[in-house]
């Protein structure tokens, strides 16, 4: 009962009909429609610069040079995919692509060393980096971005001490044949690239492997309580991302015929754009293969559109800026 002296409250239950309308509401808009709107992004961009631009866009031959020329990034998004899912991060990638590069060509060109041995010491060395990476974040509890920062400003010194400053050339033909093979009009790299897509999709949402990746990513103290490897897991995860960087530094090297010192650098920004919107796209809040797949198809129709629109190239740089700062952001709110 309301004692002397105190306000009186009406309280209104709401009515069932609008409590679960007002759920379903969120519920889809979260659950059922967020986790497609960069696919649905994909489709408008394809689709306007389709109706703009039908003698050069909407063609069989843009889309094979589009999935093509993407393969590199795809490589490098999906390895990073693992990587974020488990908790680490690794900005290393850009100095991996270059060096690996750089290091075949120096074997093979400039020293004469066969081919196949050549590409076992340049898979030897990801491997080496990856684990000093491993070690250094799990073991010493060296923070990731320092210790991969670091590496990768290394890695770019070798490079330019091994090339001295030059661009690299008269690669072996094994290496174009690896990287400029066609099958069904698209270069083998992007099915390489759909392979590792497979492969991914697979471990990390249909295996006890790929759930603990995530589990260790999300929250490591429960994790490990739950008897998890959590230092195992973190320590694979870091050398799968080198060696996903010496795969992208070998279709790189193919695609040019050129090795170069930094040349991987101007993709680690789009490669974790990628991923990033990826974790809001397919399985909201996860870092998951299938959504980096889309968010790269995404940075490269829009990147592609505008060029064939001959703007500046500040215009394509202030897109690609752009897209980086809405992907963080939205994958943020995503996983929030």
């Amino acid at each position: 009962m309301r004692g002397p002296g105190e306000p009186s409250y009406h309280y209104r239950a709401e009515p069932l009909a609008d409590t679960l309308a007002r759920h379903r509401r969120a519920y889809l808009t979260k659950d059922r429609l967020v986790p497609y709107a960069v696919p649905a992004t994909l489709v408008l961009l394809a689709g306007t610069f389709s109706v703009l631009k039908p003698q050069t866009f909407f063609t069989l031959g843009n889309a094979e040079t589009i999935l093509t020329t993407q393969s590199v990034l795809l490589v490098v998004a999906l390895s990073l995919t693992v990587v974020l899912a488990a908790g680490d991060l690794d900005l290393s990638i850009g100095g991996m692509i270059g060096f690996t590069g750089v290091l075949v060509a120096w074997l093979t060109t400039i020293n004469g060393i066969p081919i196949a041995f050549g590409l076992l010491l340049s898979l030897a060395a990801a491997l080496l980096v990856g684990a000093i990476n491993a070690v250094l974040i799990v073991k010493l509890s060296v923070n990731s971005l320092i210790t991969t920062l670091a590496m990768g400003t290394l890695l770019d010194g070798l490079s330019t001490a091994f090339s001295n400053s030059e661009t690299l050339g008269n690669i072996p033909s094994p290496v174009s044949t690896f990287a400029n093979t066609r099958f069904l009009g698209v270069g083998i790299p992007f099915w390489y690239a759909i392979a590792l897509l497979v492969l991914l999709w697979f471990v990390l949402g249909h295996t006890p492997g790929g759930r603990y990746v995530y589990f260790t990513g999300e929250g490591r103290e429960a994790a490990r309580l739950a008897g998890i490897q959590v230092d195992r897991i973190r320590m694979a995860a870091i050398v799968v991302s080198a060696l996903g960087a010496w795969l992208a530094g070998l279709i790189l090297l193919g695609q040019t015929g050129s090795a170069q010192a930094g040349v991987g650098d101007s993709f680690l920004l789009p490669a974790y754009a990628a991923v990033f919107l990826g974790a809001a796209t397919i399985k909201l809040g996860r870092f998951n293969p299938l959504g980096s797949v889309v968010a790269v198809l995404v940075l490269a129709v829009g990147s592609t559109g505008l060029q064939l629109f001959g703007l500046a190239n500040w215009v394509t740089e202030v897109f690609d800026a752009g897209v980086l700062i809405v992907a963080v952001a939205f994958a943020a709110m995503a996983i929030a």
